[in-house]
């Protein structure tokens, strides 16, 4: 199973790239041996969605000797979920502002006070 759903990816999505992430380098026979262990799935189907990865700028890919194309995610995890999360904010508080930024922090305070001052001391460095 993947470690996360983020927005941009369906679950079928999240799997593929979780697997490729772990991998580095992979073919659509590498990952479907990797989701096989856990699911049922067609080859073309899993073929189908690393294409559409590859569309949507998420994996590059090339030809190996057999003709067979090889994936690479376009940036690792921690890059993509940053971004990922960047933008999912940006639309938290474009869509609702101030009330968003109050629910963060709520949410903050009733969490880990460890991390609370963590957050609190990133936000004071903020001009």
């Amino acid at each position: 199973m993947p470690q996360f759903y983020p927005h941009n990816f369906g679950e079928l999505e999240a799997v593929i790239m979780d697997t490729v992430w772990r991998l580095g380098q992979a073919s659509v026979k590498d990952v479907l041996n990797k989701l096989a262990k856990h699911r049922q799935v067609a080859y073309t189907t899993v073929m189908t969605v690393m294409s559409r990865l590859f569309t949507k700028g998420i994996l590059k890919r090339q030809l190996d000797a057999n003709g067979a194309y090889l994936y690479t995610p376009k940036q690792n995890r921690a890059s993509f979920l940053a971004a990922a999360s960047k933008q999912a904010v940006g639309r938290l508080l474009k869509t609702y502002g101030e009330v968003a930024v109050a629910q963060f922090f709520d949410i903050l305070e009733s969490g880990n006070i460890k991390k609370m001052e963590q957050w609190r001391r990133k936000l004071k460095n903020i001009k």
